[in-house]
């Protein structure tokens, strides 16, 4: 499963969804470019669009207390090897420090030594392809030459509270923990019809898009966690504005107390 954390602002959704209608007005206005419109993949336009259109922000904000999906943990103690697919040493180098604090706390070892092979989990550093990373041992089952995790608003210059807000999430999706806002028991009073028009603004989306994207959960059995903790590194910032009452979430940036507890108790050290 690979968990995508992509979450742009209004302003920038939607112009990336103008700039798609842009794009296929051109076509229709110019026949020779496109004779049949169609017959075309419209995730193509759309991938055609994010890689030479829109400007990405050089930051994201992540919307996602802690739990795991079953059966996606890793054997305790187990050293798992983790290579790059490029990137500057100065971004690799702060990537590593980041990613070692989950060592800290969890009986896991990432292995960043250099090596000629491919290792489990594979960094890579596009640009156009945001932050994600698919969710534990699923890496394992990825095609070698893939990479299992983007880090692609990274940046030299970054600063440094957005490489652990980033780097400590997609580890901990790399460690099998899901999506916060995605737990049976979020407690999250979303404002319905404030998210259904939200998304239809801005992404375009139905009722059922939202549905799946926004308001569907795991069920209880399919997950290990503890309590809500609304200060997990994997909790999501939650707008306002898109709830009931006065209830949001900040983003967070660093491991909660609540995420050490629970991580050593998964991966228990001898």
């Amino acid at each position: 499963m690979k968990v995508f954390d992509f979450y742009y602002c209004r302003e920038c959704r939607v112009s990336h969804h103008r700039a798609i209608k842009d794009l296929k007005n051109s076509f229709l206005e110019k026949p020779s470019n496109l004779r049949d419109l169609s017959k075309v993949d419209m995730s193509i336009l759309e991938d055609y669009v994010m890689k030479n259109v829109i400007k990405k922000p050089a930051h994201f904000t992540s919307l996602s207390r802690m739990a795991i999906e079953r059966g996606k943990e890793w054997e305790k103690g187990r050293r798992i090897a983790v290579s790059f697919l490029g990137g500057k040493k100065e971004v690799k180098d702060r990537v590593i420090k980041h990613a070692k604090t989950w060592m800290d706390h969890a009986n896991i070892e990432f292995d960043f030594t250099l090596r000629k092979t491919p290792g489990d989990v594979r960094i890579a550093f596009d640009k156009n392809d945001g932050s994600w990373s698919l969710l534990g041992t699923d890496i394992l089952s990825e095609d070698k030459t893939l990479p299992t995790m983007n880090l692609g608003w990274l940046t030299p210059k970054g600063d440094d509270r957005e490489y652990s807000r980033v780097v400590l999430h997609e580890f901990g999706h790399t460690l099998g923990c899901i999506h916060e806002h995605e737990r049976p028991d979020n407690g999250i009073p979303w404002d319905k019809p404030a998210v259904y028009e939200y998304y239809k603004e801005t992404n375009e989306w139905t009722k059922k898009d939202v549905n799946e994207q926004v308001f569907s959960k795991y069920d209880k059995s399919q997950i290990r966690a503890n309590k809500l903790d609304k200060k997990s590194i994997m909790m999501y910032e939650v707008p306002e504005e898109l709830t009931i009452g006065d209830f949001s979430i900040e983003s967070n940036d660093i491991l909660s107390e609540a995420d050490k507890k629970f991580i050593a108790k998964l991966y228990p050290k001898k």
